[in-house]
């Protein structure tokens, strides 16, 4: 990349990248001299060296009762701009967390840790007693995440009279359990269809939770969305009865 396009990319239009490297060529100087080298008329560039005043690119002196324009030494602008840096770096934690306020109020949450997610899981162990809900997973790929937690979860789940309709990949009918006492009632899909992911159906949200997505798992609590889900699962269930 150039000169002139590196400076573009920091924020200055083409006349203040040309002006700010005539700048640093001259050395101090009039605005006249900026001018003549760069082609420009004075009256435009008295506004450009402004500008570039305002943003840090040049220094602005006195000599007598005229102005004298110097542009900043390339090192204290990198300077500079690794200072504005740290500043943002400083406040990513304030914006994620305003971020995820917003979606929070779309109706999204988003589950960044094991931990977070193990949490939600176990508030569904008495939010869901005596209810029921649908699974689309891969198993290996939803115990995979943490396997001790997630047997005993089925478990818990059973004892909780949480009854779940699941539509597993093919790959998890070798560790999928069968024991009567955990209420599942599981179909398969077709072995050429694969994924990792999981997909929990509730009555007023829907979870998705995989290890490839940039959060581990997100909360879906939008009525019009969640009836998507639904419906889809019910074509899938019937479907598969037909095959």
């Amino acid at each position: 990349m150039d000169t002139l396009n590196t400076l573009i990319n920091l924020g200055l239009s083409n006349q203040e990248a040309a002006v700010y490297i005539t700048t640093l060529k001259l050395g101090a100087g009039p605005a006249s001299a900026v001018a003549k080298e760069t082609g420009l008329k004075r009256t435009t560039v008295y506004p450009i060296l402004k500008s570039l005043a305002k943003k840090g690119f040049v220094s602005v002196a006195f000599k007598g009762t005229h102005r004298q324009y110097q542009a900043q030494r390339p090192q204290k602008l990198a300077h500079y701009y690794e200072r504005q840096l740290e500043a943002f770096n400083s406040i990513i934690p304030s914006l994620n967390s305003l971020e995820k306020k917003q979606a929070q109020s779309l109706g999204l949450r988003f589950i960044e840790t094991r931990d977070e997610l193990k949490r939600f899981y176990d508030e569904i162990l008495s939010e869901y007693k005596n209810k029921s809900y649908y699974i689309i997973s891969s198993a290996g790929g939803w115990e995979g995440i943490d396997p001790e937690f997630f047997v005993q979860y089925r478990k818990d789940r059973g004892e909780q009279n949480i009854k779940t309709k699941l539509i597993l990949t093919a790959d998890s009918a070798g560790i999928s359990p069968r024991d009567p006492e955990l209420l599942r009632d599981v179909k398969f899909l077709p072995a050429k269809y694969h994924f990792r992911s999981t997909i929990d159906i509730y009555k007023d949200k829907v979870l998705i939770v995989s290890p490839e997505l940039t959060s581990l798992a997100v909360v879906i609590a939008i009525p019009a969305m969640t009836d998507v889900f639904k419906a889809v699962f019910e074509i899938l269930w019937d479907y598969l009865d037909k095959i």
